[in-house]
């Protein structure tokens, strides 16, 4: 936490000498996540009091790096290198085991993921480059992810996966994206593979036959087709369709609630007469 201008002292609580001595040295190794990098810049908050105040800094993108499907990655893979190399420097040449990297699409699913592949061949050769070149102890990389999942706020909209799963099947297979061989291939090779040394024995090459036990997504340009009230429909019309029928029982509550207001404020105003016309008789008998 950075001290802002207009504090005396940080929002946070700061360990003192004796918990900084005690911790000091004891970790076993620096697990990093990293997926983008961006452009900072200082910036004066005023007295606002939040995390990006606290830094005093704002942050921005260079136009030209490459887009992904989530609005904050951008492809820059020279970064990280840089930051691997701020570890070694700032917390004294810890081991790191890389525990997440990745990149995401957002579109139509499309198995022919060339943009994952750019992106894994430029980040681990910038890893490569920092463990090679610069000295930096790195242990061990994990790719975030395995299959496509629940990403946080985004739900199943931003898609990090090697493999594709198939929602609109209910036994939800899992299919293998192009990605999947390059990436294997990497791993079991151990590195890249010279152009010249192409093709390899430690290739890993897609097969040519369907994999037993997937079901491919349908071709380009013909929609999946659902169940939804007992009709098939292609899953943007039921999509539409459910929202229809959920605003439409909104609709009905409330028109419900009013009608059940207005028999009820009727119900007292037909009341008032009788109760003051008794009262008048019961006058007139004294």
């Amino acid at each position: 936490m950075f001290l802002h201008l207009h504090f005396t002292s940080n929002r946070l609580p700061e360990f003192t000498p004796a918990e900084v001595a005690r911790i000091k040295g004891t970790h076993d190794y620096f697990g990093f996540n990293h997926y983008t990098t961006v452009l900072a810049y200082n910036m004066d908050y005023k007295n606002l009091e939040h995390y990006d105040a606290d830094r005093g800094a704002g942050t921005v993108a260079d136009r030209t790096w490459l887009d992904s499907g989530s609005f904050w990655l951008k492809v820059t893979p020279v970064g990280f290198r840089n930051i691997l190399n701020f570890i070694k420097e700032e917390y004294g040449d810890p081991p790191i085991y890389i525990t997440e990297n990745g990149v995401s699409e957002r579109e139509s699913m499309n198995l022919n993921d060339v943009h994952r592949i750019h992106y894994y061949d430029n980040y681990i050769n910038q890893a490569l480059k920092a463990y090679l070149l610069d000295g930096i102890d790195i242990r061990g990389y994990a790719a975030w992810t395995l299959m496509d999942n629940l990403e946080w706020a985004t739900g199943f909209d931003d898609k990090f996966g090697f493999f594709y799963v198939n929602r609109s099947d209910p036994s939800l297979p899992r299919i293998p994206k192009k990605s999947v061989w390059h990436y294997a291939t990497i791993i079991n090779c151990n590195g890249f593979i010279s152009p010249g040394e192409i093709p390899h024995e430690c290739q890993i090459h897609e097969p040519d036959v369907d994999i037993p036990g997937t079901t491919p997504p349908s071709p380009p340009g013909e929609e999946l087709l659902v169940s939804f009230l007992g009709l098939e429909v292609s899953a943007p019309d039921a999509t539409l369709a459910l929202n229809v029928l959920f605003s439409l029982s909104i609709i009905a509550a409330v028109a419900v609630v009013l009608l059940v207001y207005g028999l009820v404020k009727t119900s007292k105003k037909q009341k008032r007469p009788v109760e003051e016309h008794i009262d008048l008789e019961k006058k007139d008998k004294f």
